[in-house]
């Protein structure tokens, strides 16, 4: 299991620790990140992060709005370098450690491709349930999970 730190990315699409020189995935992300912003608002905790361990960025993660309707959605992305090392799953265990610490009765919806792959198995660790399918402008038929709230955030064991 890798050990990850999430740091904020700020409005101006900074991160609010230092990081080092960002590669051009992890500024692209930070650059999309205020997209983000622009359109959902600069919530905290309900904000986007970047992932890192071992002083490293690996990776990055959101809540893609602050809740609404007793809802919140969240992302993430691992960095190629860092696939298949945990870090995807150190991820959504934070943003529901975050869900946990701030809003217990929020249902958290994830969005993955239609089809069975890392996104999903990782999801499904932790109690997400396959919802039903959605239609998205940009990316055609998507995956909708939602978490089960009345799991734990740890991993589920055997599944």
């Amino acid at each position: 299991m890798s050990t990850i730190t999430l740091i904020q990315i700020n409005p101006q699409g900074r991160p609010l620790s230092e990081v080092g020189k960002l590669d051009d995935i992890a500024r692209q992300v930070c650059a999309a990140t205020t997209l983000l912003y622009a359109g959902a608002g600069f919530v905290p905790p309900w904000i986007g992060y970047l992932a890192q361990h071992e002083g490293k960025v690996v990776g990055a993660c959101a809540f893609k709005t602050p809740p609404v309707d007793g809802k919140v959605e969240i992302g993430y992305f691992t960095f190629p370098d860092w696939e298949e090392q945990g870090i995807g799953t150190s991820m959504v265990r934070a943003l529901l450690e975050i869900v946990q610490a701030e809003q217990t009765s929020l249902t958290v919806v994830a969005q993955t491709a239609n089809e069975e792959n890392a996104s999903n198995a990782i999801l499904r660790k932790f109690g997400f349930a396959l919802a039903h399918v959605v239609e998205d402008t940009e990316d055609g038929e998507m995956w909708e999970w939602h978490w089960n709230k009345d799991k734990q955030v740890t991993e589920q064991k055997g599944v």
